[in-house]
């Protein structure tokens, strides 16, 4: 697969494209001749988010792992407070799945973070995903500086998210994830020191700097939300 990354200059540019973000329940309608019925369906990928590979994520009072917003647009991991130089947050997982039934094309995942400043310029981010449909390998999509990371956003080109029950493609599926780990130091992630995005993700301990300083003890909780074409 080719991966696409396309630097956001921000989320309302996005939205001016005329995108529908997760949850929303807009209707389509086709125009037919008369005595044609009219078709009409719904674009709606849905959040879900999990700790994946039996790792320890952090997680809020009640077992809470992250929110969604009002509108369902945008899931937050519940933030993590690193309290030594050598951290990771576990690899946590953003999940859609189109509950429509109509399909959306080009799904894209935008990054944000709430983060301290500090530990904004110490931390380093391991992202990867599966991808859509029956080509499953887990990629790297970014293996680097927090800083690089935040304001971003990652894709594979040509995919499209298809309603529940449809047959999976090579570039078309049911769902699509997301696999988000921060970390800094010497720790277990799915990118290891593999840092070219693109290529296979190989789990192994990373050797990125430790935190030094006030980046110790400042919270970092990430966002991600789901664009696409309809």
């Amino acid at each position: 697969m080719k991966l696409r990354t396309v630097p956001l200059v921000g989320v309302m540019s996005i939205a001016g494209l005329g995108l529908i973000g997760i949850g929303a329940h807009a209707t389509f309608t086709t125009s037919t001749s008369s005595g044609q019925s009219i078709t009409a369906g719904t674009y709606d990928p849905t959040l879900v988010g999990s700790c994946a590979s039996v790792t320890n994520c952090p997680v809020a009072a009640g077992n809470i792992l992250y929110t969604t917003s009002p509108d369902g647009k945008v899931l937050t991991f519940t933030p993590d407070t690193p309290i030594t130089a050598s951290f990771t947050t576990g690899d946590e997982e953003v999940t859609a799945t189109n509950t429509g039934n109509l399909p959306v094309g080009n799904p894209t995942w935008v990054i944000g973070a709430n983060v301290g400043p500090d530990l904004a310029s110490g931390a380093y981010v391991c992202a990867t995903s599966t991808g859509i449909g029956t080509d499953n390998a887990n990629i790297v999509l970014y293996n680097g500086p927090l800083s690089g990371f935040t304001g971003t956003s990652y894709s594979l080109s040509n995919d499209v998210l298809s309603p529940s029950g449809t047959t999976p493609t090579a570039t078309s599926g049911s769902t699509d994830n997301f696999v988000i780990d921060v970390y800094a130091g010497s720790e277990p992630t799915l990118c290891g020191t593999n840092t070219a995005a693109g290529t296979p993700a190989t789990p192994g301990t990373s050797n990125a700097p430790t935190l030094s300083g006030a980046a110790i003890g400042e919270n970092i909780a990430v966002d991600v939300q789901l664009t696409y074409q309809d």
